[in-house]
């Protein structure tokens, strides 16, 4: 007998489900709560850490898990509990730090203590990580602690993160190429492609390592992927189907199923009611 579909949809959020503004339209909430309510196994898949994510979501009725930081941690949001991390051999992150270390911009070590997620820095005068760290301050989800000395790895690290100026982030990236043990993305921001990002995670990690897990734990048997960025490209990989929004780079749409309309139009919303009702 032919097995029913049981279709997981999983979807990146910046410049994916969420629009220019980093925000979920109204209409976009209202229909994927529809679709949820009516069955749907709907989750996303985001380098964004609980901080950002708890809010940005609060107006979808998720109940299942998230993978969030790019597939180094599994969160389910109702019990604010970890279901799975991904985190540094000590030696590996320890190695990273000290290859990185003369570089003029500092990273952010993120790390899991108490079951809190917390991020060592050091004080940076760069307006970019200034913003980007005023605007997660704050919360009960993070913790940032501000160290004067060197920074050090720490007992389970999920992340060392930077960001600056594009062609910095490529010579950083360049320089730990040879270093085993690490999984590192390089992209640009989507709205400022001046602007680099360089995510270092521990070796396997990946929106498509968590996701396989998720779906194991929901009992699907079908993968649908949405996306828009170079690190979206491993889940588009082992999903049975991939779209990517009409912003989305070059790379990513030649991997891609399917191009679909843009995160201002509410391309992943419009296109679940179609594929999800049939």
């Amino acid at each position: 007998m032919k097995q029913r579909k049981r279709t997981l949809y999983i979807s990146d959020l910046d410049g994916t489900l969420l629009n220019n503004e980093s925000r979920i339209t109204s209409s976009t909430a209202q229909s994927l709560n529809h679709l949820i309510d009516e069955g749907m196994l709907f989750s996303i898949a985001t380098a964004r850490t609980p901080a950002t994510v708890v809010e940005l979501m609060s107006d979808v009725k998720l109940r299942l898990p998230v993978v969030l930081m790019t597939g180094a941690l599994i969160y389910d949001i109702a019990s604010n509990s970890y279901l799975s991390v991904s985190s540094f051999p000590h030696e590996i992150s320890s190695k990273l730090l000290e290859a990185t270390s003369d570089n003029e911009l500092s990273p952010m070590v993120y790390y899991i203590d108490n079951s809190l997620l917390h991020v060592a820095y050091r004080h940076t005068t760069d307006k970019h990580q200034q913003t980007f760290m005023e605007c997660r301050m704050g919360t009960p989800y993070k913790k940032y602690i501000e160290v004067e000395e060197k920074l050090t790895a720490h007992p389970n690290t999920v992340l060392i993160f930077f960001m600056g100026a594009y062609n910095k982030m490529q010579s950083l990236y360049n320089r730990i190429a040879t270093i085993e043990g690490h999984r590192s993305y390089l992209y640009s921001d989507s709205l400022q492609p001046e602007l680099g990002y360089l995510e270092i995670y521990p070796a396997g990690t990946s929106k498509a390592s968590a996701i396989k897990q998720l779906a194991e734990h929901v009992g699907a048997n079908e993968i649908v992927a949405f996306g828009d960025n170079v690190n979206d490209l491993p889940m588009f990989d082992i999903a049975h189907r991939s779209y990517a929004t009409a912003n989305a780079l070059d790379e990513v749409k030649a991997h891609a199923t399917q191009i679909i309309a843009s995160n201002n139009d509410e391309g992943v919303a419009e296109f679940l009611k179609q594929d999800f009702r049939g």
